[in-house]
């Protein structure tokens, strides 16, 4: 478990009224860091000196000139540019392919105010899952080091969640923000694909990846999603609240889950908690889980073996034995399977879209 709480976000941060108030932060979390990153393994690079200078310039610039984020210090996931650093991927194979500009995100977050601390870790490629022959040990879990803190955004969620940082920028093709955050008990945001420009990252598997922000709060989510979104920072303030409608899955298709006992009861309460405060908890019908899930792992298998088994071939070892593997089953994909599931996919999501007509949100289980 983390060994203290930080603010709740770059909220509290920027109204702060004493000088040098974002150095302090970010002294006090790089203090943090050094005596927990070891056994944590929550980043592949920690930008101490840089994180330095973009606190110092803050605290430099008058209340007036300051951005939404002020003083909001954020981690990076690892496939995702961020200038003069290496973006690694996780990868012996991209140790030394230094990022030339910010990724367009990034370059948002530090004009809203963020301060970048470290690239954080995660599965190679976002893809190969936890494994020990590649450059950077396996992230672990700040509440229980034999727990698995999810991926591949693991670095992402160890982060928060240890207190490193008050927010992270992960990325999510099949559940690699959703997992981590539940993991670790941090709240994510799977933003739909396109809402975010992904210049400047690593693209996995084009028809399905996204970005979003991990936090300690919905609000700093929320918060950080206006910023990445359109750069403005001012999408939220600008709607009118209206009450929440929230959906819930038939029993069936939860069943299908197999979730644990724990984590159906946790869930089972939380819906309970929405209803006892007066809001509308319905429940709404859902294409099959096996069909959706079936339908998105061929396309993303061969969109992922169309981007890297070429180079997988010609550089075997410098890849983990996790990583190639997948992405050399992926070349045994045909085409007319791939679009195939490509309709598929996007036959499901209308159905899915056609569902939530309405609905704020849809309430599912941890597991």
């Amino acid at each position: 478990m983390n060994e203290a709480s930080l603010p709740a976000g770059g909220s509290d941060i920027a109204g702060a009224a004493s000088p040098g108030a974002v150095s302090r932060t970010v002294e006090t979390l790089l203090s943090r860091i050094a005596r927990h990153e070891e056994r944590l393994s929550a980043f592949t690079r920690v930008m101490a000196d840089e994180a330095r200078r973009q606190a110092a310039v803050l605290d430099a610039l008058d209340p007036a000139e300051r951005g939404p984020l002020h003083g909001m210090v954020v981690s990076i996931k690892d496939i995702i540019d961020v200038e003069g650093v290496a973006t690694t991927c996780g990868s012996r194979s991209r140790l030394d392919r230094v990022a030339e500009r910010d990724a367009t995100l990034v370059a948002r977050l530090r004009h809203a105010g963020a301060v970048v601390i470290g690239k954080a870790n995660c599965h190679e490629f976002a893809f190969g899952g936890p494994a020990f022959d590649l450059p950077f040990p396996p992230a672990r879990n700040p509440w229980d080091d034999e727990l698995f803190p999810g991926g591949s955004s693991s670095g992402s969620g160890v982060s928060v969640a240890a207190g490193f940082c008050h927010a992270s920028i992960g990325s999510d093709t099949a559940g690699s923000i959703r997992l981590p955050s539940s993991h670790c008990g941090i709240v994510g945001l799977k933003i739909g694909n396109g809402r975010v420009p992904l210049d400047g990252m690593c693209a996995l598997s084009p028809s399905l990846d996204s970005v979003g922000p991990m936090a300690l709060s919905v609000a700093d989510c929320a918060a950080i999603y206006d910023v990445i979104a359109d750069g403005s920072g001012s999408a939220a303030g600008a709607q009118e609240a209206a009450a929440p409608r929230l959906a819930i899955p038939e029993p069936e298709w939860i069943a299908a889950l197999g979730c644990s006992p724990d984590s159906l009861a946790a869930y089972e309460r939380a819906c309970a908690i929405f209803r006892a405060d007066g809001i509308a908890v319905s429940t709404v019908p859902l294409p099959s889980l096996r069909a959706i899930h079936a339908a998105s792992s061929v396309v993303m298998m061969r969109e992922v073996a169309d981007g890297f088994a070429a180079e997988v071939r010609r550089d075997y070892r410098k890849f983990g034995e996790v990583f190639r593997n997948r992405v050399l089953l992926g070349e045994r994909i045909p085409c007319r399977a791939y679009a195939l599931a490509l309709r598929q996919c996007r036959r499901l999501a209308g159905e899915i879209a056609r569902a939530l007509g309405g609905i704020s949100a849809l309430l599912l289980p941890g597991y």
